[in-house]
């Protein structure tokens, strides 16, 4: 009722005052946008969705969990996986370092400690040397850090009141590690000749 009411009010108010019912003449246009760049937009899409790695709403807890767990025990195997490679080429790496030490340089470095004797132990002040012999009778000098024998030794050590030699020797320690052990070349009582 109060709709017609309402219409009947309208239609009777524009009967009587035509004049002061009017349309709008001129239609107002808006400018109009400028185009669109389509390859500027393709550069701010976001990223495109990975459905694989969208959760399931309707999986359960337990079947999530337990695909968590063996996600978590193959990521662990991966990594254990990786740290085994790791190891081998430090131990490879450490192998060939301490084979480059052991190449023979010199003629000194082709001799083994047991074919050498010590003849003689010279001091002046801080600086010290020493005299070995091989089976041969050629003599060779040494002083700190001199390479010498099969193994890669070098001298650490000339100590002419302990009459002795100390000549550290490359090993490798649990396959890894380079370490050096003190072999020790002493100066005999009597040197023959």
């Amino acid at each position: 009722m109060i709709v017609l009411s309402i219409v009947l009010g309208i239609f009777a108010f524009s009967a009587l005052w035509p004049d002061k019912i009017h349309a709008a003449s001129d239609v107002v246009y808006k400018p109009s946008r400028p185009p669109k760049d389509l390859k500027a937009e393709k550069d701010t899409l976001p990223p495109p969705v990975d459905l694989k790695n969208l959760p399931d709403p309707f999986l359960s807890y337990l079947v999530r969990r337990s695909r968590n767990e063996a996600a978590l025990k193959e990521n662990e195997k991966h990594k254990q996986r990786e740290a085994e490679k790791k190891l081998a080429k430090m131990k490879a790496a450490a192998a060939e370092r301490l084979q480059r030490m052991r190449e023979p340089r010199t003629e000194l470095q082709k001799l083994n400690l047991a074919q050498l004797t010590l003849t003689a132990i010279i001091q002046d002040g801080g600086k010290s040397w020493a005299m070995v012999r091989d089976e041969k009778g050629m003599g060779y000098i040494l002083k700190k850090g001199t390479a010498i024998g099969t193994m890669g030794g070098r001298v650490a050590k000339i100590s002419g009141v302990q009459k002795k030699v100390v000549v550290n020797e490359p090993y490798l320690e649990k396959e890894l590690h380079i370490k050096y052990k003190p072999k020790i070349i002493e100066l005999p009582d009597e040197v023959f000749e």
